[in-house]
């Protein structure tokens, strides 16, 4: 409780330290880029939080892992939110306007998941091919939302420049680097998935489920929605709107597939 508790509270902290640098720079005012150091020690110490948090959900080998739609999500934030802040180090500036929603949703489902109990119990210690599985399949779904956050930012940026409303900072990313790397996050997005999709598919004929058939339906429909967007993309040179509603499609569906079969178990 205590180490969710502080964890929320680093991480509130690293939204405070942000927010009002991005605001002024939305209203048009001149600013500089951010200091890094208290920002992302705040971060990082709400990050290692969360994961101590999530220890037991590993370890507890008497019941099997805990993993409740709710404790999914804050795996799943977590992950996310840990590649956008390393995704900094490596100068990708284009996610400084997405830290905060990033954040903001790994402190809610931080807090649901420690105050909802849980009753879903998913075993993965006695399988390791299955608990890599279940890793791989939450970091492509890490990594998936973090493509439809960058299509909501391409949707604000192209709008604020075709009303010549853009103010001027080092960090807003020009149109064409956040297309870029939205594009190349979208293909490694589409490997893991189908990565996924095959790993998936031994354990579904080794241990069949009836929910499993869900998941596999949803996350192919998934899997051919963003290829079908790299396709255009690659081909017919899709660009803008079009690939925006195919990524935010794409997540959608894979939402579906990852917590629809566990929403209704819980029910």
């Amino acid at each position: 409780m205590w180490l969710s508790i502080f964890s929320v509270f680093f991480y509130l902290l690293s939204v405070l330290l942000i927010t009002p640098m991005l605001l002024k720079i939305q209203a048009g005012e001149p600013t500089s880029p951010p200091n890094r150091m208290p920002f992302l020690s705040a971060v990082f110490i709400a990050i290692i939080l969360h994961f101590i948090s999530l220890i037991p959900l590993f370890t507890d080998l008497t019941t099997g892992e805990n993993f409740s739609v709710i404790e999914i999500s804050s795996l799943i934030s977590v992950i996310t939110a840990t590649i956008a802040t390393l995704a900094l180090f490596f100068r990708v500036h284009t996610l400084w306007f997405l830290l905060p929603i990033i954040y903001s949703f790994t402190m809610i489902n931080l807090v649901l998941s420690t105050l909802i109990p849980t009753h879903f119990l998913y075993h993965l210690s006695q399988d390791i091919g299955l608990f890599i599985h279940v890793g791989l399949s939450l970091l492509t779904y890490s990594v998936c939302s973090i493509v439809a956050l960058y299509s909501i930012q391409l949707v604000w940026i192209d709008r604020a420049l075709k009303n010549k409303s853009l103010p001027f900072s080092p960090m807003i990313p020009p149109l064409m680097t956040v297309e870029r790397h939205f594009f190349r996050l979208m293909l490694i997005g589409e490997i893991l998935l189908t990565i996924v999709l095959i790993s998936g598919s031994y354990h579904l004929a080794k241990a069949f489920a009836p929910q499993d058939i869900q998941k596999a339906v949803f996350s192919f429909l998934a899997w051919l929605v963003f290829g079908t967007a790299l396709i255009g993309h690659w081909k017919l040179h899709w660009r803008g709107k079009k690939v925006v509603y195919y990524a935010i499609l794409g997540i959608f569906l894979l939402t579906i597939a990852y917590f629809g079969s566990r929403v209704m178990l819980e029910i």
